[in-house]
């Protein structure tokens, strides 16, 4: 039987880059709604436009990372934050993501204890439903869409949840995500996931709210396509079908 998850064996993990106040904004979060949390920041900034050197008080209260090189990118930020955990358990979370008290997180590490799962992930307001990742097209489309394979009350299984959630540091250690993917890494991690058979769920009555900081270089550092074609011609896939229904060719 698994033992409960205490909140002294997370640690919280945030990849961030050039968005120092928002990233300053979820750190205060956390340190208003959790008692005495763990956080990992790993900061691949310009030097000049560091959480830390912008918000140096919130800054001490977190073990923050500083890569050698600007823009490393998320796959690299994002494993080195889960190599440098030391707890059993680590909770994800993007830098403009903000913790309430609708986060309910004894509620979440309780059913990560009585539920049969590896990736427990949270709501973001009305994002971050359970979703399903399926092939098209004889395998050659990947398709993104809502769905679950089963629930358990507010449990619900499926094959990709938010970038908020909990996991066993172990696991994620061993999945890691793709170092060359600066960005569109979600859908890829998920699906090696899905590959790996590791069993992913959405508590959906879980939330962690997604407030969304714009800056046109960070815009320009996110929608860069060319890491969306080398996740997708990674794994053999010429197009992929967002929800909504539109699609983009490798």
């Amino acid at each position: 039987m698994k033992h409960l998850v205490n909140l002294s064996d997370i640690t919280f993990c945030i990849k961030t880059i050039h968005r120092p106040w928002s990233c300053h904004r979820l750190v205060e979060s956390l340190l208003k709604h959790i008692d005495n949390p763990t956080i990992i920041v790993v900061d691949d900034g310009q030097p000049d436009r560091r959480f830390a050197e912008k918000y140096p008080e919130s800054a001490a209260r977190c073990q923050v990372i500083h890569t050698e090189t600007p823009d490393v990118g998320v796959g690299i930020g994002r494993n080195l934050a889960v190599d440098a955990v030391q707890t059993e358990f680590m909770f994800l979370l993007d830098d403009d993501h903000v913790v309430t008290p609708n986060l309910n997180l004894d509620r979440l590490c309780k059913r990560f204890t009585t539920e049969d799962v590896d990736i427990l992930g949270v709501r973001q307001g009305s994002g971050g439903r359970p979703t399903m990742l399926s092939k098209l097209m004889n395998g050659q489309r990947i398709w993104i869409h809502r769905g679950e394979t089963h629930r358990n009350g507010y449990v619900a299984w499926c094959d990709m949840s938010s970038n908020a959630f909990l996991a066993r540091t172990e696991t994620i250690r061993n999945l890691r995500w793709d170092e060359e993917l600066k960005t569109f890494e979600h859908w890829e991690f998920f699906y090696r996931a899905k590959l790996a058979e590791l069993k992913v769920a959405v508590a959906g009555d879980c939330f962690i709210k997604h407030a969304h900081v714009e800056s046109s270089d960070y815009r320009v550092l996110r929608k860069r396509s060319t890491y969306r074609s080398m996740g997708l011609q990674k794994h053999g896939f010429h197009s992929m079908r967002y929800p909504g229904g539109g699609v983009v060719r490798a």
